[in-house]
């Protein structure tokens, strides 16, 4: 389901990885139900969040500190 709403806000999954999605300006990690959203831009960060929890319910963990036990500097 997660796939079918970013393709409807033009994301497109890039060709390496099927759970990878990115924008002009954003990129879009998806795993199971954990969701990576990677950009210096603030705001499109949180322009997407809150599309997403209007139509998903989520729980927003914040800065990531470790993703898929990898860790995020």
């Amino acid at each position: 389901m997660i796939h079918w709403f970013l393709d409807s806000l033009e994301y497109i999954q890039i060709y390496t990885d099927n759970n990878v999605f990115r924008n002009d300006t954003l990129f879009v990690a998806v795993y199971v139900d954990d969701i990576l959203i990677c950009r210096s831009d603030k705001n499109k960060i949180l322009n997407l969040k809150i599309k997403l929890n209007n139509y998903f319910k989520m729980t927003d963990c914040r800065t990531c500190k470790y993703y898929l036990e990898m860790l995020v500097t």
